[in-house]
């Protein structure tokens, strides 16, 4: 233990004349002496040598990544999941810590998540999220692993993906809060487009729940990360500028949700190409977008396309496939073309079910999608049964608050109408009336259609002023959204 007098005796003139010394006797015994010149190139080569046996050794992994990358870019899977497998298999010699093997990993999980195969991406992902907390809690591993404090962030916010693909939101959410906050603790690097990923998966995740007013943050945020750090035109810019068109879609504010999807669109066409799958999701919302607004005709192309890009490139089982069908039946069924709309809406079922199981949300959906065709033509018996599905799914895996389930109610409110058990109608009519204006505001086209659905009650009543009050609310509701 130093004293005040021995650091006394250690004076900075005196230090760097020490160091000048030992430089002095490296540089004439070791450097400049030619007794050491071949000593000194015997390093070098085994140093040149082992590099070159690293790269050597690293050339097959980084080939099948790079061509597994093209291939996925492309939209083609199955070629990219061959590359993934044999970059993986590369891999494995570099051992578990290294950030090659991780990253290969993560590849195919990715790729699995793309096309829905959720249960082969599930343990890959909790894999990678084990190894990335043992690299983060290993010293010795992190002199290896330059980004090693990303890594567990990002490993977590893909787990998190995973599960809100699956509709497990109470899963996924703890899992993208804990990212965020590793994040900030740890990377501290706010300008990182990484950190785009997270806040929009998390903005995703609240826009599935109903919560349209904290996702939209989330959502401007991310885009202004990525189009700092990559430009305004790139394909990550592309998505969030589809996610923003989608929110303002849900929160019926149809000119903004236009726009967004008419850029994400046009970036894609342009960056990725107009057959890719990322193309043929922005074709598709920008087809609801139009069914919303009443522009059949706009529609129905735009579905098409999407559908067949997306049959040729995923595979014809494949939920966005089935997302394209419901919306195409839905186009239909506006037109009044109920068969159409049927066999279409039984195509989706039967994907979506195999895919997803029997109590996803995405399958609610298509059953509140059947049931709303069923009621339109009268068949009560046949809407029931499936009107009780989706609502029972959607109470338990929504919650009670969500606007979905709230227009679920609406519809099981009107068959009640139409089974003249009119006080029992009313109640559920008011319960979803409520929910919706609290979640959406008393000017979403949502509250338009549950009043019309109200004004028939009335009307069945016999209570004809009610009855033109909700009607005249409704129009002055679809007036204001259609002039924007």
């Amino acid at each position: 233990m130093h004293n005040g007098k021995a650091g006394s005796k250690c004076s900075p003139a005196l230090v760097w004349a020490r160091i000048r010394e030992w430089q002095r006797v490296i540089r004439e015994k070791y450097v400049e002496n030619p007794r050491m010149k071949w000593a000194r190139r015997g390093i070098w080569a085994v140093f040149i040598a082992w590099a070159a046996f690293i790269a050597w050794r690293s050339i097959p992994y980084y080939t099948y990544i790079g061509e597994g990358k093209h291939a996925y870019q492309l939209g083609h899977y199955a070629e990219a999941e061959q590359k993934f497998k044999a970059a993986m298999k590369e891999a494995e010699a570099f051992g578990e810590k290294d950030p090659r093997f991780a990253n290969s990993l993560n590849n195919l999980a990715e790729l699995y998540r793309t096309e829905a195969r959720y249960a082969e991406a599930e343990p890959i992902y909790q894999r990678l999220v084990k190894i990335a907390d043992s690299l983060r809690n290993n010293p010795g591993a992190l002199r290896f692993t330059p980004n090693y404090l990303m890594a567990l962030p990002m490993s977590l916010n893909n787990l998190a993906a995973l599960y809100r693909d699956q509709g497990r939101y109470a899963e996924a959410e703890p899992l993208y809060q804990r990212a965020l906050e590793l994040w900030d603790r740890e990377v501290k690097r706010p300008d990182d487009p990484n950190i785009g990923a997270l806040l929009s998966g998390l903005a995703k995740l609240y826009r599935d729940q109903g919560k349209y007013r904290q996702a939209e943050p989330l959502y401007k945020e991310a885009l202004a990360i990525r189009e700092k750090a990559l430009g305004k035109e790139h394909p990550d810019v592309a998505v969030i500028l589809d996610n923003l068109g989608g929110l303002y879609r849900d929160m019926g504010r149809y000119k903004e949700s236009e726009l967004y999807y008419k850029n994400a669109l046009a970036m894609d066409q342009k960056l990725v190409g107009s057959e890719h799958p990322d193309t043929a999701t922005d074709m598709n919302n920008l087809a609801g977008l139009y069914r919303d607004m009443q522009r059949y005709d706009e529609a129905e192309p735009l579905y098409r396309q999407a559908l067949a890009i997306r049959r040729r490139v995923l595979s014809p089982e494949h939920p966005h496939v089935a997302k394209s069908l419901q919306g195409l039946a839905e186009l239909e069924a506006a037109r009044k073309h109920y068969a159409q709309a049927e066999s279409l809406l039984d195509e989706a079922m039967k994907i979506r079910l195999k895919a997803l199981g029997s109590d996803h949300p995405d399958v609610a959906s298509t059953l509140d999608s059947l049931a709303a065709v069923y009621l339109a033509q009268g068949k009560y018996t046949e809407a029931e049964p499936v009107l009780k599905r989706a609502l029972a799914i959607r109470q338990k895996r929504l919650g009670r608050t969500h606007p979905d389930l709230a227009l679920t109610l609406s519809k099981q409110a009107d068959l009640l109408r139409a089974q003249g058990k009119y006080a029992e109608s009313e109640r559920l009519f008011m319960q979803a009336e409520q929910a919706l204006e609290a979640a959406l505001g008393p000017e979403h086209p949502s509250v338009a259609i549950n009043l019309t659905a109200m004004a028939r009650l009335y009307a069945a009543r016999g209570d004809k002023t009610r009855a033109d009050e909700l009607t005249k609310r409704a129009e002055a509701i679809r007036s204001k959204i259609k002039a924007g």
